[in-house]
Formats: C-alpha cells, sequence, structure tokens
C-alpha cells in the first residue's frame, strides 16, 4: 500500500509526489498521458511560446517610430513557430519525467486512467492500486457550452489553436478573459483578421473595471476588433465563413470569419473518477467539496490544481500540491490567496496580486486607492511604452498595502515586487525607504508612494 497516490501528473500532482518522498513516503503517480500536465502541454509554457513570436512581430511593424526602417512584407513561417513550440515543451515534458524517475526507488509511475473502486483503492487497466492518501489532480479542460448551432458550424479551442500550423484569414474569439484575449493578441500579431466578443462591460469582468477598460483601449488602437456587453443570438454558416450574430449595446451587429475560438473557460476533470460510487460529497457540477486544508468529506482523499475548481493558475496548483502533501505528512497549513500573483500575457501585459478595488468595495473594507501613470514614467516615455498604469489599495489606517494592480510593459515581471510587500505586510512607509534604479520600469512603484504619502 502505498502512502500517496497522485492522480494526474501535472504541476500539481508533481508538486505533491515531490514533497511527499522528502518526507520519505513511498508515492504512486497515476498519470493517462502524455505526461507534463496542462501548463507544459496546453498551457503557460506553448502559449508563452507563442506570444513571444507575436510580440517580435508587433515590434517588427512598429520599428519606424523608432527610426528603424524594414523593408518588404513581414512573412510567417508558423510551421517553423509550433515546431520551435513543440520541442520547447517536449524538453520541459522530458525534464519533469527524468526528475520523476531519478526517484523511482521512492515513487512507482503508472500510465492509464483511474477510477475509485473503493475509499482506499482506484482501478488503472484492471490493476487495483491501494492508498493510504490520495490527490487528485486531474486538471482541467475548456468548457463547451450546449450551444447546438455553435456545434453545428464547429470551433476550436486554444488546444487547438497551439497546434495550426495554417492559419485563418480571420478569427472571432469568444470569450474577455485571459485565454481569449492571449490567443487574440498571438492570432492579431501573426496577420490574422481578430475580433473578440465579451458578454460582460468589461474585458476581464472579474477584475477591476479600469484595467479591462485600459486594456480594451490598448488592444483596439492596436487594430483588433473589440465588442463588449453583447448577448449572442445565434450561429450560422454563410458559405465557408462562420457567422456570429449578436447585440452590442442595443445594436444588431453580424461578424463573419473564417473560424471561431472559444474560450469559455475551464472546468475540472473529475467526471471519470466514479467519486460517487465512494460517497465522495460534490457540488452541482461534480466537482469535490474540500475544507481549507484541501481535503474533501472523505479526510485522506485530497484535491489540488485545477481539479478542485478553485483558482486555475499553475503557481496555485503548485503550491495545492505542496500543502496538500504537508498536510498529509506534516504540519497542517492553509492558503492565502490574495498572496499569489496573476498576469495576462497581451501587450500590454495585466498583473495583480491581493486585494482588488473591486473586492475592496464589495467588502466595504477602508481603503485608499492611489494610481499611477506609466505616461509620468521616465523609462516608458523613453520606449514609448505610455500605455498602462500601477494601482494600490491601501489600508486607510495603518498604510499597509493590500493589494498592487499593474496594466503595462513588463507588468507579469513589474509585479514580483509587491509580492514580498504583501507577504511581510510591509506599508507604504516601508516602500519608501526602498530604493530603485533610474531609469526603470520597477521604480513606478517608488514614484506612486510618493504620491501617496
Amino acid at each position: 500500500m502505498y502512502d500517496l497516490v497522485v492522480i494526474g501528473g501535472g504541476s500539481a500532482g508533481y508538486s505533491a509526489a515531490m514533497t511527499a518522498i522528502e518526507h520519505n513516503k513511498k508515492v504512486c503517480v497515476i498519470e493517462k498521458g502524455p505526461f507534463g500536465g496542462l501548463c507544459i502541454l496546453k498551457g503557460c509554457m506553448p502559449s508563452k511560446t507563442l506570444i513571444h513570436s507575436a510580440r517580435i512581430s508587433e515590434e517588427i511593424k512598429n520599428a519606424h517610430k523608432y527610426g528603424i526602417n524594414v523593408s518588404g512584407k513581414t512573412t510567417f513561417d508558423i510551421p517553423k513557430l509550433i515546431n520551435r513550440k513543440n520541442k520547447i515543451i517536449q524538453g520541459f515534458a522530458n525534464y519533469r519525467l527524468q526528475v520523476l524517475k531519478k526517484n523511482r526507488k521512492d515513487i512507482d509511475m503508472v500510465t492509464g486512467e483511474a477510477k475509485f473502486v473503493s475509499k482506499d483503492e482506484v482501478e488503472v487497466n484492471g490493476k487495483i492500486i491501494k492508498g493510504k492518501n490520495f490527490l487528485i489532480s486531474t486538471g482541467s479542460r475548456g468548457f463547451t457550452p450546449p450551444i447546438e448551432d455553435l456545434i453545428d458550424i464547429g470551433f476550436i479551442t486554444s488546444d487547438e489553436a497551439l497546434e495550426m500550423k495554417t492559419l485563418p484569414k480571420s478569427i472571432v474569439c469568444l470569450g474577455g478573459g485571459p485565454v481569449s484575449l492571449e490567443m487574440a493578441y498571438y492570432f492579431h500579431n501573426m496577420g490574422v483578421e481578430t475580433t473578440v466578443i465579451q458578454r460582460s462591460k468589461t474585458l476581464l469582468n472579474n477584475n477591476d473595471e479600469d484595467l479591462g477598460k485600459s486594456l480594451e483601449e490598448s488592444l483596439t488602437k492596436s487594430g483588433i476588433k473589440i465588442y463588449t456587453d453583447t448577448s449572442i443570438r445565434k450561429f450560422s454558416k454563410d458559405d465557408s465563413l462562420k457567422v456570429v450574430d449578436f447585440d452590442h449595446k442595443k445594436k444588431k451587429v453580424k461578424i463573419k470569419a473564417e473560424e471561431i475560438l472559444l474560450a469559455f473557460g475551464r472546468i475540472p476533470n473529475v467526471d471519470k473518477l466514479d467519486l460517487d460510487k465512494i460517497g465522495l460529497k460534490t457540488d452541482n457540477k461534480g466537482v469535490p467539496t474540500l475544507n481549507e486544508y484541501l481535503q474533501t468529506s472523505e479526510s485522506h482523499i485530497y484535491a489540488a490544481g485545477d481539479a478542485n475548481g478553485l483558482l486555475e493558475v499553475v503557481n496555485v496548483a503548485v503550491e495545492h500540491g505542496r500543502i496538500a502533501a504537508e498536510n498529509m505528512f506534516g504540519k497542517k497549513q492553509k492558503i492565502n490567496y490574495n498572496k499569489f500573483p496573476m498576469a495576462v500575457f497581451t501587450h500590454p501585459e495585466v498583473a495583480w496580486i491581493g486585494v482588488s478595488e473591486k473586492e475592496a468595495k464589495e467588502k466595504n473594507l477602508k481603503v485608499k486607492i492611489g494610481k499611477l501613470n506609466y505616461e509620468d514614467l521616465g523609462k516608458a516615455i523613453c520606449y514609448g511604452e505610455e500605455d498602462g498604469f500601477i494601482k494600490f489599495i491601501v489600508e486607510k489606517k495603518t498604510n499597509k498595502i493590500l493589494g498592487v494592480s499593474i496594466i503595462g510593459h513588463l507588468a507579469s515581471d513589474i509585479i514580483h515586487e509587491a509580492v514580498p510587500l504583501l507577504y511581510y505586510n510591509a506599508t507604504l512607509e516601508d516602500l519608501s525607504e526602498m530604493q530603485h534604479i533610474h531609469p526603470t520600469f520597477g521604480e513606478i512603484y517608488s514614484y506612486l508612494v510618493e504620491e501617496m504619502l
């Protein structure tokens, strides 16, 4: 009997397995394949590889602004781009697999799909595997709504988009979240006529409104067509083109494109585990209900990463895996979700950590808001990157920094200065004593703190 049976070898499962062997535990990792998990195979790494090519294309397009003339038409070798991406992610996947194989005396690898046959057993390929503890880390898959006319005309998800070696001439991206916007940025800068249709009034509608509006302005300026506050009426075909009919601010709009990208979020991959057969409590979507220690209704069965549906981001999945294993074999720990930085890799980028202005209002927190535009930052002016801003959410009474949001060039890197600020409960006064190099994008923190004190 294993001390831990990990179902799913992605980021959460890998993290849990490595943590468990630090406690000298015997682990079995079950993976249906291919090995690597969503982030490596279909998420973070492949998309950022393609987005980097898109960024280079955008820089070439704007090179004339900086006194550099690029003659001739920019062409795209998409097969080469995809082959480069595949080589990179295979390297990441191979490395992770090699690490597990190095620990072969502590970790057994089993290929196949697991399903529970009892509270202490799973079946894989007709073989019973017993465990004292289980971690459900089976990841997620794209959500497909039951819209018959959309299914009839066909669509792609990000999974297919990341593999396309021939791009369409035009595409409609359905959804205004990170996946849709990152893919829209990629397609647009690869020469595809790109349209984004979002139901909510702003892009990134779970974030502060000013972030979404600022991003919409920048992407629209770059040439992406964006429609927010919409209601889709129907999908149809017109010869080889796919047609989206929708209402936009009380006006009827019809968009035709060669392809449709569906990006309506993701759902946990737990439906094939036979959780009902062992009486595990689930919500109305079939996802296990958890306590604050990531335990299901059966205290020896945990769920981590995308599989628990709490926050589908890889840095959270890694921490889920680590904490789940610590809670099994070490000291009990909880997760503070306000201390995870997040980012969207468009250009400009969007990043945030901690309490948002929206959340502060919903919770009636007594805060003050500070904001500084990129157009007031010397390095941004030199680089021609004036779009965007940084925003602090600060507790009024103590000046403690509760949250930071950034939209602008290098936001995903700059946000990391905020991580220790929140981790160590820093105040504006603390930040004012920290020195920054000039000129840098990071010194925007010092500029804003000067205005707020």
